[in-house]
């Protein structure tokens, strides 16, 4: 498990990632009155490389402390409610562990938040709670680049937003049946017509899923890292920033 105040850089950081270093630890048993993010690493995607970006951007607005780990016992409820947002970026994941499930359901329902990037809706498919949680789940993909296209003007996260372009996967979804969601961004190229983004209320809290973010042509995007960050913002109950 990795802890980061500030990053020094992403070279550093993707070789924490990789290495187990830990940088910037936090001091031990020190109260913090930041955000609290577990990302959760694992799975398909080169998540090795690509959630250190997130996490020192992140870092650098001096409002969120990050932690990164691959240890799905943190979904746990008796860790879990060390943080306030959980965010999970990778494919072909399953729980171990019945408790993993429950922790991250009921942490989200009691008003926790959770952040779902690319792939997230491509793991825990044998959960039907995680699949109502999140709304989707991974149906197919095409690939090139598109305009993602902001749907809802209005919304807290998207508002001020302009279209932009984007070389990533375009994720197609199964939704659940009992889901309902406010769309966020979507796309429009030939036979693909579908949502690229949407938040949802769970129970008390807040979950928001993009369905961009495959690669690092996505997450080196200036306007791909504001909507994640705002995003996150908005599902911790904050008012959303610009990185």
């Amino acid at each position: 498990m990795r802890h980061y105040r500030s990053l020094a850089g992403v070279a550093a950081v993707a070789l924490a990632a990789v290495t187990g270093i830990a940088l910037f630890a936090s001091a031990a048993g020190a109260p913090s009155a930041k955000t609290r993010v577990f990302m959760l690493q694992g799975g398909g995607h080169d998540w090795k490389n690509h959630l250190p970006i997130l996490g020192e951007i992140l870092t650098k607005t001096g409002d969120f402390e990050v932690t990164l780990s691959e240890d799905m016992n943190e979904l746990k409820a008796d860790n879990i409610k060390k943080y306030d947002v959980v965010l999970f970026y990778g494919s072909g994941q399953n729980f171990s562990d019945p408790a993993q499930e429950q922790g991250l359901c009921d942490f989200v329902r009691a008003g926790g938040a959770f952040a779902g990037i690319h792939s997230a809706t491509d793991s825990f498919k044998k959960s039907d709670a995680y699949w109502e949680m999140v709304g989707g789940r991974f149906a197919g993909h095409g690939h090139g680049t598109y305009t993602v296209y902001i749907h809802d003007k209005d919304h807290p996260i998207t508002k001020g937003l302009k279209d932009f372009e984007i070389t990533d996967e375009t994720y197609s979804h199964h939704y659940h049946k009992n889901l309902r969601m406010r769309s966020l961004t979507c796309m429009n190229r030939g036979n693909e017509r579908q949502s690229m983004g949407w938040v949802r209320d769970y129970g008390k809290g807040r979950m928001f899923y993009t369905a961009n973010g495959h690669g690092r042509e996505a997450w080196t995007n200036p306007h791909w890292q504001r909507l994640v960050v705002r995003g996150i913002y908005w599902a911790a109950g904050k008012e959303p920033k610009d990185p």
